[in-house]
């Protein structure tokens, strides 16, 4: 497990790790890119996460609290259990999506 507040991490490249359990606050990750990482039971809050992209990461029981996620980009993710709270989620796609429009289609339902 690790735990990051307050780290600059904008542009960063993670790729084929492991940060199940872990805790990331206060954090800038916009611009970042995760690929082939595990999020499981990762808290994340309070952070920036602005045209981040994720493709192929597990985030069963992952947390995303208090967050700006605009353009975020998710691909061929495991969401099971993840919870996503109080964030922007402005332009933010799941498998080329607009999250603003899926939301509004399920409120239809």
């Amino acid at each position: 497990m690790i735990r990051l507040h307050n780290a600059a991490l904008a542009n960063s490249e993670f790729e084929d790790l492991d940060f199940s359990g872990s805790r990331f606050e206060d954090i800038n990750l916009s611009n970042a890119a995760f690929h082939d990482i595990n999020l499981d039971n990762l808290k994340l809050s309070a952070a920036r996460a602005n045209e981040a992209a994720f493709e192929h990461v597990t985030m069963n029981g992952a947390s995303f609290t208090s967050m700006d996620m605009k353009q975020v980009r998710f691909t061929q993710i495991d969401f099971s259990g993840a919870e996503i709270s109080q964030c922007n989620l402005d332009g933010m796609r799941i498998n080329g999506h607009l999250v603003t429009d899926l939301l509004a289609l399920a409120a239809k339902a």
